[in-house]
């Protein structure tokens, strides 16, 4: 069932931005499989997020990919965790998420539009 429409208005206020993993932990808290990941967003700083990305990623192959973020929700608690952004990827109906990612590296801190 599709979405409610937005407007252009609303779309601008989701600030959607590229970053570089550079710290992957385990996140054995968390009730579905997840990761602690460290994300540099360049100039808009470094932010920690959790991401349910087990399925398809190995902790070790995550330091250094690039993907995608919305950066200006208000921080979450997630467990035992404080999650300061949203990794975006594309989910499955059985949960599996496969990262969303620029078509080549970019520099960190990109706003997507």
């Amino acid at each position: 069932m599709p979405a409610e429409p937005i407007t252009w208005s609303d779309f601008e206020k989701v600030e959607i931005r590229t970053g570089t993993v550079i710290a992957v932990e385990p996140f054995p808290q968390a009730r579905k499989p997840a990761y602690k990941l460290t994300v540099d967003f360049g100039d808009s700083g470094i932010k920690r997020t959790s991401a349910q990305l087990t399925k398809l990623y190995e902790p070790a192959e995550l330091i250094g990919k690039q993907l995608v973020a919305v950066v200006n929700f208000p921080p979450k608690q997630i467990a035992t965790f404080m999650s300061e952004c949203l990794v975006l990827g594309a989910v499955a109906d059985d949960g599996t998420v496969t990262l969303l990612q620029t078509e080549r590296p970019t520099q960190n801190g990109l706003r997507i539009a």
